[in-house]
């Protein structure tokens, strides 16, 4: 790896720890108010998300993916102090939850093609797994951090405390990006079409190439009843049984520290050459943590529940994100970056508000028995397919 790529990792995991530790506190400042006010929080954050990331991935392609996300932490940080304000001034309202959860969900919308385009424009193909993988270790590590620090933040310093933090950390990694140029940056597109065309295009060489088409299927899927377990159903559950916002924080650290053990081996030792079948089995592994979850009555036994969900989360999502990403054109980064985002966000609008309305282990459960399928779908899949070893998907 090269200088610039630590340089970029360096600014791109602090910003990384400030986000995971404003969404940890929205949540739990949210769910404090009324479950209902919850769902419509993260739906505020989803919802310009699923609108705005076609846009995003044209955009990047059209200007450069490190122009866009220069833009964007500079848009981010401004918007964080201004909010920070407002709640110290106004409280921590549902009104103005949701719409600082608006607000970052529609800068997100750009940012996140374009940083997800950004390590390939570090590294060289060979590379590209492991520099996925070391970025993946560092920002869960952060994240790791992000879910107690955010208990401490909503306990000492408050929601308006998170959001400054959170700025600041988008400073940093504005300046980090003015300073660094990528070794193999790409040059912003010359043919300009339309912004509908572009962003169709994208679609269409996604939806062409079977091992891009199975792995955005397979993420809509997931996305829907995982990524809600930590930062809704977490916190509900640790609302029904009367739990602190730092024992709470522990159990999302948990889920973090199963992921990050994962990702640090496949950086170590490289990836399975059976994607499929790994992905499926880490399926099945994190629908037996989120069981588990269901049925913890102290929070160390959730820990320990989170920590099992983890690693099944882990082994889905790395062996998958490299092959997705090494199957793109280069002509296309991030604009069919935006995919895998749209396709974990889409899902979560509809999910969300359902989990939100059922009890919390009426929720839980559903979220385990989707993910048993999905897993269940992916292991047939890996064994009947001929064409598992090697890149394919």
């Amino acid at each position: 790896m090269n200088r610039p790529y630590y340089g970029w990792l360096a600014g791109s995991t602090l910003s990384a720890f400030g986000d995971s530790a404003l969404f940890f506190a929205l949540g739990w400042a949210a769910t404090g108010i009324a479950p209902h006010v919850a769902g419509l929080v993260l739906t505020a954050f989803t919802l310009p998300r699923a609108v705005l990331l076609l846009l995003g991935g044209v955009l990047g392609d059209r200007w450069g993916p490190r122009r866009v996300l220069i833009s964007c932490s500079a848009i981010v940080g401004a918007c964080c102090f201004g909010l920070a304000a407002a709640v110290a001034f106004a409280g921590s309202s549902a009104t103005l939850l949701i719409l600082t959860a608006a607000v970052i969900g529609t800068v997100d919308a750009f940012a996140l093609p374009a940083a997800g385009a950004l390590p390939r424009l570090f590294v060289t193909d060979d590379d590209l797994p492991k520099a996925m993988a070391m970025s993946t270790s560092a920002n869960q590590v952060v994240r790791l951090a992000g879910g107690p620090m955010g208990g401490l933040f909503v306990a000492s310093l408050g929601l308006a405390g998170a959001l400054t933090i959170d700025a600041a950390t988008f400073a940093v990694l504005c300046c980090v990006l003015l300073a660094i140029k990528p070794p193999y940056d790409v040059q912003p597109s010359a043919d300009r079409k339309s912004v509908a065309r572009d962003a169709l295009d994208g679609i269409r060489v996604a939806w062409s190439d079977r091992t891009l088409r199975t792995i955005l299927l397979v993420v809509a899927a997931v996305a829907a009843f995982v990524l809600p377990v930590t930062s809704l159903c977490i916190p509900l559950l640790a609302r029904a049984h009367a739990w602190s916002a730092t024992q709470t924080g522990l159990i999302v650290a948990a889920t973090v520290t199963g992921s990050l053990l994962v990702t640090l081996v496949a950086a170590r030792r490289g990836t399975s050459t059976r994607p499929n079948l790994t992905a499926g089995l880490g399926c099945l592994l994190g629908a037996a943590g989120i069981t588990a979850l269901t049925l913890s009555p102290s929070p160390w036994l959730a820990t320990a529940a989170a920590l099992l969900q983890g690693l099944g989360v882990g082994l889905f999502t790395s062996h998958l994100a490299p092959v997705f990403v090494r199957a793109t054109p280069r002509t296309h980064l991030t604009r069919l970056q935006s995919l895998p985002s749209l396709a974990q966000t889409i899902p979560l609008i509809p999910s969300t508000n359902l989990l939100a309305a059922l009890n919390i282990h009426q929720a839980l459960t559903l979220c385990a028995t989707t993910t048993a399928l999905a897993g269940l779908t992916l292991t047939r899949l890996a064994l009947t397919s001929t064409t598992q070893r090697g890149a394919a998907v």
